[in-house]
């Protein structure tokens, strides 16, 4: 009798976790995008004042939450997103609008991309 316990409480605790987990990713994820959508604003209105402390601010919430995805996903997709950024910081510096725009829209999908990824889904699981 004590073993069927431990296993539906073992199988409740994992479930929760994942969920949390998932509500987690996905928060995060959506704050980093609405900060990719400022900065996205600023230069497509040329304003590459406000594009350096929308960088700047992105980049700050990306150290916050590049600490906690660590724990939870590939670590090959937070390099794509650390290739990505570095390539954005130096286009916004040269002032590379359709470049700069462009990398915008491949950090969009990697970020969107991993509460996707590592949703609690069949197809995630097989």
């Amino acid at each position: 009798m004590k073993i069927p316990l431990i296993m539906v409480a073992i199988t409740i605790i994992f479930i929760g976790f994942a969920v949390w987990t998932q509500h987690s990713l996905a928060a995060s994820a959506e704050k980093l995008e609405q900060r990719l959508s400022s900065l996205e604003s600023a230069i497509k209105d040329d304003n590459w004042e406000m594009a350096n402390d929308q960088l700047e601010s992105f980049n700050q919430l990306w150290r916050k939450t590049k600490n906690s995805w660590q724990i939870f996903i590939n670590h090959e997709e937070i390099d794509n997103i650390d290739a990505t950024l570095a390539k954005i910081k130096q286009l916004v510096s040269l002032k590379a609008k359709a470049d700069s725009l462009s990398e915008i829209s491949a950090l969009r999908l990697f970020i969107i991309h991993i509460p996707q990824k590592e949703s609690l889904c069949l197809v995630n699981i097989f």
